[in-house]
């Protein structure tokens, strides 16, 4: 008899074991239809089930392990005893049931059913804050008959070195659709669109053009005119990464270029999309065919399906569309209702999210240099009339606050009511603070233990916080102070966080990120400009987190 694992939310699961008779369900609460049902923390009527199975038990019984991971982890011996029932007992069959393939144990002879979409890529539900997680690099699209997730690799290394983009064929038809519907549900539109190619308006891409990541379908496609237009996107993109070596590498920079993945079919010759394939390492313009090609590195292997998929296509792309709430501030931080201080890799250090974009995913900003440590910084802006700008500052410094503790930041306050409530945490140093003493200060300091920069101190086991410096509407007495930490600031650890009704325009002083309103929050780093929504109790946490902190 076939042993089975059935992929998907217990709704699902449930259906497709219904009508079975003889099934003896080892799982949490009652389900219909099954001969005998028992508790996995029910030790001893469990292991007498299993050890009625091990003995044949009656021909044409089905075991049910309902929920793998949570029967597993109640009984840790369970994994050997269902890989001995399914191996020696030939005339009853094993069923199990997970919400994830990579759930399942090892060394059982499966035959895989994925029942859910979601569930091949590891979600319950979908929401865009949650899903649109994904890189760029690897997608399930299915199972293959040994049950084994098949894959497909977007990427490659085409010297060793740099990363590459691969053009995929996928023959089967419902594998070609579950790549691209996995694509939507893990990135979001701005890291990847695509562009559909119909030969015959064959209905292939039906429900998936609904989704916001699609910016062209062409029905009845003419191929000369759809390879012109994509030739001069190519163009308009290779222009834009300049000298970067990769697309791939112009994200770094922060300037956002979207992978687009055009998906062609029903064409029989496709050579004339030789041209387009060519500069895929910096266009970002990548194909993906239904039927093998010399212009394709990558052949999709044949697999079977989610049995969901084309419900999914037609209600996922509606839900893409549908404006979700914005996160508070503990929900955005990711931590319970309190501050957390605990150490952090470097990558993550003084690097925090303001806010979210229009498709719920975090926009941050990284105090770090782009030369020390590929950060954003060292110094910002933030530009808002005088009843938005205390929003800004506190979405930005009380996110830092609550993520280093006062020996890793100290922040200094130069101006009024724009920072009130913050100046409460124990980050702030008060008084006169001379800026200039200080600076002299950390660069005795480091010469006495010849570090280079702050961060060669800090990796020599010496402690020094970074030091943020906010200043609200700069006057005349502050330029020496901030033309020397604008210049300096980088190597000895020292911010400038400029705030003001209008841009800084101050001799010999320069930002490299702003956070700016205009009817509405934008974080602008260089030519990248990102939509910002804040927090939606900032100014409570403004008056009561610090006051925690203390």
């Amino acid at each position: 008899m076939t042993h089975l694992a059935l992929i998907g939310p217990p709704h699902l699961t449930t259906r497709r074991i219904a009508g079975l008779r003889g099934v003896y369900r080892i799982g949490r609460g009652a389900q219909d239809g099954v001969a005998v049902s028992f508790d996995p923390g029910d030790e001893r009527r469990r292991q007498n089930l299993l050890a009625w199975f091990e003995r044949g038990a009656e021909p044409g019984a089905t075991l049910l392990v309902d929920d793998w991971k949570h029967c597993s982890a109640t009984d840790p011996g369970l994994a050997e005893a269902v890989r001995w029932i399914a191996a020696a007992s030939w005339n009853v069959r094993v069923i199990i049931t997970a919400r994830s393939v990579d759930e399942l144990p090892e060394r059982v002879p499966l035959r895989v059913e994925v029942l859910d979409f979601l569930a091949l890529h590891g979600m319950t539900r979908f929401t865009k804050a949650l899903a649109w997680k994904g890189r760029w690099w690897k997608v399930p699209v299915g199972v293959d008959a040994a049950g084994a997730p098949v894959v497909a690799e977007l990427t490659h290394f085409a010297d060793g070195k740099w990363r590459t983009g691969s053009h995929l064929s996928v023959p089967r038809a419902e594998a070609f659709r579950s790549l691209v519907l996995a694509l939507m549900c893990t990135h979001s539109p701005k890291l990847f669109q695509a562009v559909f190619v119909d030969a015959r308006d064959s209905g292939i891409f039906d429900g998936l053009d609904q989704a916001p990541h699609v910016i062209a379908h062409h029905r009845n496609a003419d191929l000369a005119e759809v390879v012109a237009e994509l030739e001069a996107e190519v163009e308009r993109r290779l222009e834009i990464v300049g000298n970067t070596w990769t697309v791939f590498d112009h994200r770094g920079f922060d300037q956002v270029l979207p992978q687009l993945l055009v998906c062609v079919s029903g064409f029989d010759d496709l050579s004339a999309f030789t041209a387009v394939a060519e500069e895929v390492g910096k266009s970002g313009v990548q194909l993906l065919f239904d039927r093998p090609s010399n212009v394709t590195d990558v052949l999709v292997e044949d697999c079977e399906a989610p049995a969901n998929l084309d419900e999914m296509a037609g209600r996922l792309p509606a839900l893409m569309l549908q404006d979700e709430p914005a996160p508070d501030f503990f929900s955005l931080h990711d931590m319970p209702n309190t501050h957390v201080w605990r150490p952090r890799p470097v990558k993550l250090q003084y690097r925090v999210a303001v806010g979210v974009d229009e498709y719920g995913q975090k926009i941050e900003i990284d105090l770090k240099s782009t030369h020390l440590q590929d950060g954003m910084g060292p110094h910002g802006e933030i530009v808002a009339p005088d009843g938005q700008r205390a929003e800004g500052v506190r979405a930005l410094v009380l996110g830092l606050m609550a993520r280093h503790s006062p020996e890793e930041l100290q922040i200094v306050f130069l101006g009024t009511e724009v920072f009130a409530g913050l100046d409460g945490a124990p980050h702030v140093r008060h008084g006169l603070v001379d800026l200039l003493a200080d600076h002299e200060q950390r660069v005795r300091t480091l010469a006495d233990h010849r570090s280079r920069t702050i961060w060669d101190h800090r990796a020599a086991g010496l402690a020094m916080p970074e030091l943020l410096v906010c200043v609200d509407e700069p006057r005349p007495e502050h330029l020496a102070a901030l033309q020397t930490l604008s210049r300096e600031g980088r190597t000895y650890g020292q911010h400038l966080l400029l705030c003001g009704t209008t841009p800084v325009r101050l001799p010999d002083v320069q930002t490299s990120y702003r956070l700016e309103w205009d009817n509405g929050w934008t974080r602008r780093i260089g030519r990248s400009v990102e939509n910002v929504v804040l927090p939606t109790d900032l100014n409570d946490r403004a008056w009561s987190l610090p006051v925690a902190m203390s």
